[in-house]
């Protein structure tokens, strides 16, 4: 490939799967959409090549910038994600690449791919697939100098030309910069007929995840729902587990079974609140005898008798949202399939009772209420710690619903099945 001149244009977006842009831009839209912080996208070509060599995704609304770059097949290669976390400099938070055989497609699900992600003041981790994604994996944690993980905010965004160095990967030379800002049509790799405006695959900036299920409709009665697992399902009435005592207005949300709990920031008014379940009746059907079928999917802590209208993820000291890679979320973690809530002051007694309760059947030290929620109390804090079931273990994001005017007025666990599920 003829590295001499490259052409570079500016685009509203970018169609992964048809590889070209749409909604060209000048480059003085482009500039303003920098300072405005709406997304938008350079694009850097070698002229004769229908490929594109590099794609710069540019967010800094949303504190991204993405690098991909491109072999002359149009093969994603290599993928950087960097997250602005200081004003005058970036932090690569995970590069991705992939080598292929010729007869390979496009980010195929058996080519050889190497993963790093990093995280500010962490070693990071390395996942090398040879053989491609599900078929074997090598895990080691990542070796990467201060200078590969930071790199500054001015050689991104419209103003970037030049291929960065990244983890080691070669840097290209230095490139002389042709400004085609308007070309007469995308460029696109392949034979392939583009309807310019219609993009079939546009990309967009990384979000963290959601929800997923409808959680105001779960505790509602009589409201109907498709199960992959149970055909349709109709929510009965909301079950009440145990009220909780919160007289510090701090709300751990954990597994007990660990000892650090997990605080949210968010403060409720302290008080007592009442921990429901949603429930969920069907029918199964196995070797043609019907039986009825009862789900749990979701727990929740009433705050206020008020419904949601928005949900959010309930963070915790430490979690920073700009590090979040798409549909990730924080949230608590847990070996033994349980979580609880609980009153942050007497965390340490309770979870000890908890514990106890458990490891060492001490059936002084809590109480199994509700099919087999335990209940743990500190009277000398006056507070409380409830459990609950989650569907396994791994983690666990909790959720803080808001009303109309922004009161928080619930926190509530999915618990089990969420893409399962939707309204009939």
């Amino acid at each position: 490939m003829d590295m001499a001149e490259v052409e570079v244009s500016y685009a509203e977006g970018w169609d992964a799967d048809r590889r070209c842009e749409f909604g060209t831009l000048s480059a003085d839209e482009a500039e303003e959409r920098d300072r405005s912080g709406e997304p938008y996208v350079v694009v850097r070509r070698v002229p004769g090549c229908a490929a594109p060599m590099e794609v710069h995704l540019v967010s800094w609304g949303d504190h991204y910038v993405g690098v991909w770059a491109y072999d002359e097949l149009g093969r994603r290669i290599h993928e950087v994600d960097l997250r602005l976390l200081e004003p005058d400099r970036l932090f690569a938070r995970q590069y991705l690449e992939r080598r292929y055989s010729p007869d390979q497609s496009d980010r195929a699900r058996d080519a050889w791919c190497l993963t790093v992600e990093l995280l500010p003041g962490e070693r990071g981790t390395v996942v090398l697939e040879e053989r491609g994604e599900s078929r074997g994996s090598f895990h080691t944690l990542a070796d990467v100098s201060e200078s590969q993980r930071w790199h500054p905010r001015s050689g991104f965004g419209v103003h970037a030309a030049g291929s960065p160095n990244f983890f080691g990967v070669a840097e290209q030379e230095r490139p002389k910069v042709l400004d085609a800002a308007a070309l007469p049509s995308p460029a696109v790799a392949g034979n392939v007929d583009v309807e310019v405006g219609k993009p079939e695959s546009p990309w967009r900036p990384p979000r963290p995840g959601q929800p997923g299920l409808i959680l105001n409709e779960l505790f509602r009665s009589g409201t109907r729902f498709i199960s992959e697992a149970w055909g349709e399902m109709t929510v009965a009435e909301t079950r009440h587990i145990a009220t909780l005592r919160i007289p510090s207005g701090r709300l751990v949300v954990a597994d007990a079974m660990r000892h650090s709990p997990r605080e949210l920031i968010e403060r409720i008014p302290p008080g007592e609140y009442p921990l429901q379940a949603a429930v969920l009746i069907g029918e199964g059907d196995y070797g043609g005898e019907r039986f009825p079928v009862t789900e749990e999917p979701v727990v929740r802590l009433l705050i206020a008798d008020e419904p949601p209208v928005t949900w959010e993820m309930g963070l915790s000291e430490g979690d920073d949202p700009r590090l979040l890679l798409d549909g990730h979320a924080y949230g608590f973690g847990t070996d033994g399939a349980a979580g609880s809530f609980a009153d942050a002051s007497g965390w340490e007694t309770l979870s000890e009772k908890y514990r106890s309760f458990l490891m060492d059947s001490d059936g002084s030290a809590a109480d199994n209420i509700a099919d087999g929620c335990i209940h743990a109390t500190d009277e000398e804090t006056g507070s409380d710690l409830l459990s609950f079931y989650t569907g396994g273990d791994g983690t666990y994001p909790v959720w803080l619903g808001r009303s109309d005017s922004g009161e928080l007025v619930a926190v509530a666990v999915i618990t089990s099945w969420p893409a399962d599920l939707r309204p009939a």
